[in-house]
């Protein structure tokens, strides 16, 4: 086993848009309680004192979608009995995270066969007594240490993104929690603790906040292409026939594979399912289906070969047909879904086949959400704007997309930064592609239903996260992750002297 120093990886994920995983996404529901014997240990009085020795403690970890992907924030330990956290503090354990991988050699390119071995240390911001789940409670035999994520901070992400594949694979993660601190932790009846050091035997289960509430079983072929799929029923939806409408999300290259959990963790896809979101459709909410493919949606023949490299490809997608009739049989299965109501977005490779599948089959989705998509300019006919002009269709893309450029320039890679390209005047320089192109020739066609949100950049909203040395300005993404404010639905615009949220457009159409 080789080991090597932590790699920051999650930046290569957001170039290309963007998890076969050891850590079994099912709900915690408390492990056995770790092995403990109480002994006699001398104190500094020279008398005995009763000693609760913990020799096989057990833990879990809760994981959490967050603007960059998922991220493992907490290790909650089972302690088997009521620990006296009164001096608990966040030095009074050492906890680092040990990932095993088989990694890319961009050298050789081949995926090596010697597992990498990373361990990096994690910064634990809270510790409490908690329930077997993490969530804070008092007089309890479990402890939960809160540790510290970023954008940045690849150490909390159980995801691995493989620059050959370009898709992202969840890593075998275990955590080595260490009691350091002895003095600061004692039992209720006011017995010193002991603890050996947990490794990967330790690891009893995962929490996967959010994502637990999609069904990641879903499964559905067609002329030899097997699609997996997550899916969300709401809690409110009604059983009445065509009552519900149905969200369809299409991930990006990233976010690819055979295994759904990444379609809705690489991207915070989950945020479709959290009340703000499910609200904007009304007392029922909305379903929610989530297709994987296992190459990208851009695939032109099924042998991963880009069809923007094909001549006179004409942007076909090997998936399309697959992709319909799966949707079409989740509409089936489902007749409590209202087919008036469907709608269809997703981002970078998932806003291409968006374009791609309203111009298949303009009559079926009631509106359209494509985010950085990547359907060529080359590949738009007079026939196809013509097909889809009466679709309403909201747009996303910024400005400082280095991936699906509508701005000439530069991506710089060592500080994943976009520079523009100047004009005379010294203004950034507009392209004729993608997103720009479709909205100039709909609304040119007259499309009375297009909206375009074009963001100058892509920031942290949410002002817990930073520039590095600064205090005050917010953390910067990659331009090409203008799905953030779609999913945490910051797109907004005034439409018939309404303010809309893009996901109250959405739910407001109707086919």
């Amino acid at each position: 086993m080789k080991k090597i120093g932590l790699v920051l990886v999650l930046a290569m994920t957001a170039v290309l848009a963007g998890c076969s995983s050891q850590n079994s996404a099912t709900e915690t529901s408390g492990s056995d309680a770790a092995t403990a014997e109480e002994t006699g240990k001398e104190n500094a009085s020279g008398e005995n004192a009763e000693v609760y020795n913990l020799s096989d403690v057990k833990y879990t970890t809760v994981t959490e979608g967050f603007d960059w992907g998922p991220a493992i924030t907490k290790v909650v330990l089972d302690m088997g009995e009521v620990m006296d956290t009164s001096g608990l503090t966040t030095d009074t354990f050492s906890v680092s995270a040990v990932k095993e991988y088989y990694a890319a050699n961009m050298e050789t390119m081949t995926t090596d066969t010697e597992l990498t071995e990373e361990t990096a240390k994690r910064v634990v911001t809270a510790a409490y007594a908690s329930d077997a789940e993490g969530n804070k409670t008092e007089d309890s035999t479990y402890l939960t240490l809160e540790m510290q994520v970023g954008a940045n901070l690849s150490e909390g992400s159980p995801l691995y993104y493989n620059m050959l594949t370009n898709h992202n694979v969840y890593v075998d993660t275990s955590y080595v929690v260490e009691l350091v601190k002895s003095n600061e932790l004692k039992t209720n009846a006011g017995n010193t603790v002991e603890m050996t050091v947990t490794d990967k035997n330790g690891y009893a289960s995962n929490k996967n906040l959010i994502a637990d509430v999609f069904d990641l079983t879903g499964t559905y072929t067609k002329d030899d292409i097997t699609l997996k799929y997550a899916s969300f029923t709401p809690k409110a939806a009604s059983s009445e026939e065509g009552s519900n409408p149905l969200i369809i999300w299409l991930h990006g290259l990233g976010e690819a594979g055979e295994n759904p959990l990444i379609a809705i963790y690489g991207n915070k896809v989950v945020n479709l399912a959290t009340e703000e979101i499910q609200t904007c459709f009304g007392e029922t909410g909305a379903y929610v289906l989530v297709p994987q493919c296992t190459t990208m949606w851009m695939d032109y023949d099924g042998t991963e070969t880009w069809n923007d490299k094909v001549e006179k490809s004409d942007g076909k997608s090997y998936y399309t047909e697959a992709l319909m009739g799966l949707i079409e049989e989740y509409v089936e299965s489902h007749p409590e879904i209202d087919t008036n109501r469907i709608y269809i977005g997703g981002c970078s490779n998932g806003g291409y086949m968006t374009v791609n599948m309203i111009i298949n089959y303009p009559d079926y989705f009631a509106a359209a959400y494509p985010i950085c998509e990547a359907y060529s300019a080359k590949w738009l006919t007079a026939e196809k704007i013509e097909a889809i002009k009466d679709v309403p269709i909201w747009f996303t893309h910024a400005k400082t997309d280095g991936t699906v450029p509508v701005y000439a320039g530069e991506m710089d890679y060592t500080t994943m930064t976009y520079n523009f390209s100047l004009d005379e005047s010294g203004e950034p320089v507009a392209l004729d592609d993608y997103t720009n192109a479709i909205y100039k020739q709909l609304t040119q066609a007259g499309a009375a239903d297009a909206h375009y949100t074009l963001w100058d950049n892509v920031v942290d909203t949410t002002g817990k996260y930073f520039k590095t040395d600064s205090t005050t300005e917010p953390y910067e993404y990659m331009g090409h992750w203008s799905w953030i404010y779609t999913l945490n639905n910051e797109c907004k615009e005034t439409i018939d002297g309404n303010e809309l949220t893009i996901f109250e457009w959405l739910a407001s159409h109707s086919k």
